[in-house]
């Protein structure tokens, strides 16, 4: 008989839409029943360029105010999981967020990454595309999707 499947680090990607609540309900079910695991959340955000540009005259106020408070909502869901005896620690990152998401997740030798899916098809997924598709095409490592 094997040995069940341990997850030592699991990465939750969060934008705290509806399946990314979701993702992170299953991510702390897996960590405690498949445990001890570590979840490592992360928001990650793409700056268009021309937000970067009002970033160099001036504006780099609003960029630190909007980071400040994604810090805040991301601490409260890190003390809520350590409440219920759930590790956890999160980050959040400017860059494209499958870049982000693979990178923190091939950083940490993540065991499995869960992250939550809007299910777009049709043409908002041709014009948004779909970041849970970038992410498990480029993982490197197992990747569950919560819709």
């Amino acid at each position: 008989m094997t040995e069940p499947q341990r997850f030592q680090t699991i990465v939750v990607p969060m934008d705290f839409s509806p399946p990314a609540e979701r993702a992170l309900a299953f991510a702390r079910q897996l960590a405690q029943a498949a445990g001890p695991s570590q979840l490592l959340l992360v928001n990650a955000y793409a700056v268009p360029l021309e937000l970067e540009a009002l970033a160099a005259y001036g504006s780099q106020q609003v960029f630190d105010e909007l980071a400040g408070e994604t810090d805040k909502q991301l601490q409260a869901l890190v003390a809520r999981l350590q409440e219920a005896d759930v590790s956890a620690e999160s980050m959040g990152s400017p860059g494209r967020p499958d870049d982000v998401i693979v990178g923190l997740a091939q950083k940490r030798k993540a065991d499995l990454i869960v992250m939550g899916t809007h299910g777009r098809t049709g043409l908002p997924h041709v014009l948004l595309g779909s970041v849970a598709e970038r992410v498990i095409r480029s993982a490197p490592c197992p990747v569950i999707t919560v819709k």
